[in-house]
């Protein structure tokens, strides 16, 4: 009876009180925990950029508890080695790249007056020894350098707009410490959290993915500024130790990052010679071949697994986004959202794309 006189009451079709009152609740509920999050936006970068990095790190602190038995003292070792790395690049290749960069800006007019000479009598030659000309280059160097800040901006500007670039370092530093220390007890949680094996198994498998790209994005970076650095030197290049670095920057870019990287150095090598030019030349293509089919799939392995259509993408979408840096993490991040996706949409991409039970027996084996 009382049923029939509550429809009676309210007109078909409106929502009741009750109804409207919770939806109002989950509305500011909903707005406020927006408004908090971007409150402490800062708080989850820290915590994403340390959760990632430990993450990256992940393989080296247990190829060292193996050896020494217990993490805190593999989590120390790993930190003094990445400490004294951090030392020995400052060192070696920071600070001389930095007093070199001062240099090829007091010396860009010979340089291009030199270079102009490579091509005595021709238009090109008196473009290059134009007054001109070099104003656009030094308002190139102007620009990548506020491109660069920018980049670093958009990707830290929160953190840095607040604490300071320096603590910011630290902050993220000492956090991605306690993240490496206490990376087993978060995945025993996310595990109890999840409830479903399967998306921990997602979880992992992103942390797999993009802590292997990070590290091995630094080890290549580092490999490739290296043999850079020792190449410039055995055949006299100037400005070794910043050409070096540039290299190593770029060559974190995807696709085109190397091929910049290669411009710069056979520039600069024409002003010494065209034998020097086409020795730098010859050293970037064979490296880079070295880099592509034998340096890079040996420490990528399954790290990221994309078509070069979707890095190209990937890579213009994380530049229009973010710069240099945005550039940079294109690719983890993409690869991280595949694989989300796949586990998304994994019952269409079943029935699209059946396993023969051949194929599924070796993907067990190789899993295991």
């Amino acid at each position: 009876m009382s049923n029939e006189l509550d429809s009676t009451a309210r007109p078909a079709g409106r929502p009741s009180l009750g109804f409207v009152a919770a939806a109002t609740a989950v509305a500011i509920g909903v707005l406020a925990l927006a408004a908090a999050t971007w409150m402490v936006r800062g708080v989850i970068i820290t915590v994403a950029a340390a959760l990632l990095l430990a993450a990256g790190l992940e393989p080296q602190v247990r190829a060292v508890q193996r050896r020494v038995g217990r993490r805190g003292t593999a989590v120390l070792v790993v930190v003094a080695a990445i400490f004294a790395g951090l030392v020995l690049f400052v060192t070696l290749a920071l600070r001389p790249a930095i007093d070199q960069a001062a240099e090829l800006v007091d010396d860009l007019p010979a340089l291009l007056d030199r270079l102009s000479q490579r091509f005595g009598g021709s238009a090109l030659a008196d473009h290059l020894a134009s007054p001109e000309f070099e104003q656009q280059v030094r308002g190139a160097l102007d620009d990548v350098v506020a491109f660069a800040a920018s980049s670093l901006g958009a990707a830290f500007g929160v953190l840095g707009s607040v604490v300071g670039v320096v603590f910011t370092g630290f902050t993220v530093a000492a956090t991605t410490v306690y993240a490496m220390l206490a990376l087993p007890r978060i995945r025993a949680f996310a595990g109890r959290a999840a409830g479903d094996p399967e998306r921990v198994a997602v979880v992992g498998e992103v942390f797999r993915r993009v802590g292997g790209y990070v590290t091995g994005q630094l080890g290549i970076c580092a490999c490739a500024g290296i043999a850079s650095a020792i190449f410039f030197v055995i055949v006299g290049l100037p400005y070794a130790a910043l050409l070096a670095l540039i290299v190593a920057v770029l060559d974190a870019v995807p696709q085109v990052g190397a091929t910049l990287a290669a411009v710069v150095a056979v520039l600069v090598a024409l002003t010494v010679g065209f034998g020097t030019a086409v020795a730098v030349a010859v050293f970037f293509i064979a490296y880079q071949q070295l880099e592509n089919f034998v340096i890079a799939p040996r420490v990528f392995a399954s790290a990221v697994s994309l078509t070069p259509m979707t890095v190209f993408l990937a890579v213009l979408a994380g530049g229009a986004l973010a710069g240099f840096v945005g550039a940079i993490l294109a690719l983890p991040v993409t690869a991280a959202v595949t694989v989300v996706l796949r586990y998304v949409f994994r019952r269409r991409l079943a029935e699209a794309h059946p396993v023969e039970p051949g194929d599924e027996a070796r993907l067990n084996g190789h899993r295991d």
